[in-house]
């Protein structure tokens, strides 16, 4: 079938254009090609990066050992290599908890702090402000305490934070402001936090 002068046309054009533009077009596959690689390297780091963190973080939270200082110095070590990550927040959290299981208060204190300022996410970090909110009621810091619930950005918590912030308002003696916020739960909480909020306010 021979070509119309138009389609012949259109066809030098094509050849033209391919002679200008192949080499251009060899190296944007090339790179393409590399980023794709790259992109697949790239992962497969940060899953060996992921496993080695996990192992890591196991070795020093589930190691047989009644030294506590020895592995809150573990704990510190392993927060500073690896910065901003959930594992780093889930081993701040473990120190909190074996402070609180000591009565050491101030010590759960400055972890959960921490856990807050390293939390990745917003969900790890609402879990850590609720946790030292929770501490700093136990104190009696109580200004502290709504400053930190009032920090968390999750939505998802709402309910708690409302339970919670009752509970601090109800220490300082405000059981107008309490019974409100427990009465907010009562609308907005899952079974169990409303269950505890009627509780409280059974008890105003």
């Amino acid at each position: 079938m021979a070509y119309t002068s138009l389609e012949e046309q259109e066809i030098n054009e094509i050849k033209s254009w391919w002679k200008e533009n192949y080499k251009s077009l060899i190296v944007a596959v090339i790179l393409g090609a590399g980023g794709v690689f790259g992109w697949r390297f790239w992962q497969d780091h940060q899953a060996t990066k992921a496993q080695e963190m996990s192992a890591q973080y196991d070795q020093i939270i589930y190691a047989a050992s009644n030294d506590t200082a020895a592995k809150n110095a573990q704990i510190d070590q392993f927060v500073q290599a690896n910065g901003k990550t959930a594992y780093t927040v889930l081993a701040l959290l473990d120190k909190a908890k074996s402070a609180v299981e000591k009565q050491d208060f101030s010590s759960a204190e400055t972890a959960l702090k921490d856990a807050v300022a390293q939390a990745p996410d917003d969900i790890l970090a609402s879990i850590a402000a609720i946790r030292l909110a929770e501490i700093q009621l136990q104190q009696k810091q109580f200004d502290q305490a709504l400053s930190t619930i009032n920090g968390i950005k999750d939505t998802s918590w709402n309910a708690r934070k409302a339970l919670l912030t009752g509970e601090v308002q109800l220490a300082k003696g405000d059981t107008a402001a309490a019974k409100q916020n427990f009465e907010q739960v009562l609308k907005e909480g899952s079974a169990l936090e409303q269950q505890a909020a009627q509780v409280r306010l059974n008890n105003l």
